[in-house]
């Protein structure tokens, strides 16, 4: 712990901000470095001449503004200065990434390739998107993806989709469609960051809840219901992120039978790959006047290709289309007819079919590599939630196995603002270019696994 404290000079700016401002100025500095803890809120006060309510106010300030964490039973640290959730690695050989889900590297060029050329064939194609469109985008490309939703257990209409620029613009504008300021989110306790990153940018109060094998526990959520009044609850339910579960049919049903009592519109985010075959009936085709459904390209295809798209009926349609509008009035019909082409040609199966038999192999590696840790998975999915033993935390983990060239997710990087998060660590199967690859990245885990910390890292 560091015995480190400002020095709050006469100002009219409030005393909690001013120690804020503090740490922040610090972290830039160097005076305080990632993952030093922060003296106790008691001590801080009485050295500083407040209350211990200001020093509170402060660290909150803080943790809201992203400079440090709070851990439950633990105290409060400087953040770990890592890549965001968002931030996909370039290649580098001298590490070994098993953070970044991603969908690894296939057919995606020559498919592109291909859908370039014949585009650049056809004329009046080009021409009309080279002209504005509206925000709901060009007819014929709606309706093929409709068409193509509907063969997949998601039945809808031309009238029924919206395409957005990938999945996480989904969440922003089904929040700014359905939000005002101050409105309360819930949201597993355990949750993809960019849902916590979107409700700080319209100004939303998130909350997460808890959670078992199954998903959000019913009566965590009837009890949030009733404390915060919520307007929303967002859920990643085909493969739990990070956690890896599956919401089964029965929790589904529990929960929208909750909603429905207390008026709470889901967004029923579908974003991480998993064959059609494994996935459970989605809260849309259950309830579809209460949720809006979020998915994108980016996982089955590519990172890159930034298209996503929304399903919602009615009234909450209408309210996405202006939000759509005010944010980037529509979507390049160019990028959008990509994507079409192989949905109709029956390129996008291939891709899927191919992606689905490269995941099982990833998956054989793992269970072999792994065998009798304790791992949490779904066939074919991108990543794999591991409890480490008892002698590791996961965030000193994580930061152990990045100075032996392993990048790992901490479980922490998850938790929806104070959420107590489990010593876990997300392991991403995907990014590894090769077989070899990823199996050497998994032996090189196993060996931090067995490893301890060292003992001039404890502290008295």
């Amino acid at each position: 712990m560091t015995m480190w404290q400002p020095e709050l000079k006469p100002s009219s700016l409030a005393k909690y901000k001013q120690v804020a401002d503090a740490i922040d100025e610090a972290v830039a500095s160097g005076a305080l470095k990632a993952g030093e803890k922060l003296p106790p809120q008691r001590r801080l006060a009485d050295a500083l001449g407040v209350t211990i309510g200001t020093i509170t106010r402060s660290y909150a300030e803080s943790e809201r503004r992203g400079t440090v964490v709070a851990r439950v039973g633990s105290g409060t640290y400087i953040k770990q200065a890592e890549p965001g959730p968002y931030v996909m690695l370039t290649g580098d050989d001298s590490r070994y990434d098993l953070r970044s889900s991603k969908a690894p590297a296939g057919p995606q060029e020559d498919l592109m390739a291909q859908a370039l050329t014949e585009i650049a064939g056809d004329r009046q194609l080009l021409a009309a998107c080279l002209d504005y469109q509206p925000e709901t985008g060009l007819q014929h490309q709606r309706q093929q993806l409709a068409d193509w939703l509907s063969g997949r257990n998601l039945v809808c209409s031309a009238d029924e989709v919206l395409f957005t620029y990938g999945g996480q613009h989904g969440i922003s504008l089904s929040l700014q469609a359905t939000c005002r300021s101050g409105d309360t989110v819930l949201c597993e306790g355990l949750s993809f960051p960019g849902i916590a990153l979107a409700c700080q940018e319209q100004q939303l109060k998130c909350h997460g809840l808890a959670m078992d094998e199954q998903g959000v526990l019913p009566q965590a959520l009837i009890s949030a219901c009733q404390q915060y009044n919520p307007r929303v609850l967002y859920l990643t339910s085909q493969v739990q992120n990070p956690s890896c579960v599956q919401m089964p049919l029965s929790r589904k049903l529990e929960l929208i039978a909750i909603c429905r009592q207390y008026q709470l519109l889901i967004l029923d985010d579908d974003v991480q790959f998993l064959p059609e075959s494994e996935k459970v009936s989605s809260f849309y085709l259950l309830a579809p006047e209460l949720t809006i459904y979020i998915s994108s390209f980016s996982k089955s295809f590519s990172g890159g290709l930034r298209l996503g798209y929304l399903v919602a009926r009615n009234r909450l349609r209408s309210g996405l289309r202006k939000s759509l509008r005010a944010s980037c009035w529509t979507i390049p019909p160019v990028m959008v007819e990509l994507v079409c082409r192989w949905l109709t040609s029956g390129k996008m199966a291939e891709q899927e079919a191919w992606l689905t038999r490269e995941m099982l192999a990833r998956h054989r590696i793992l269970q072999k590599e792994l065998a009798g840790y304790p791992l949490i998975t779904l066939p074919y999915a991108f990543n794999a939630w591991l409890a480490l033993p008892e002698h590791w935390r996961a965030v000193d983990f994580v930061q152990y196995a990045q100075g032996k060239g392993l990048l790992l997710r901490a479980a922490e990087s998850y938790a929806i603002g104070r959420f107590p998060a489990p010593q876990n660590i997300r392991i991403s199967l995907c990014a590894p270019r090769s077989y070899e690859r990823l199996k050497q990245a998994l032996v090189l885990l196993k060996l931090c696994l067995e490893d301890t910390p060292a003992s001039d890292e404890l502290v008295m």
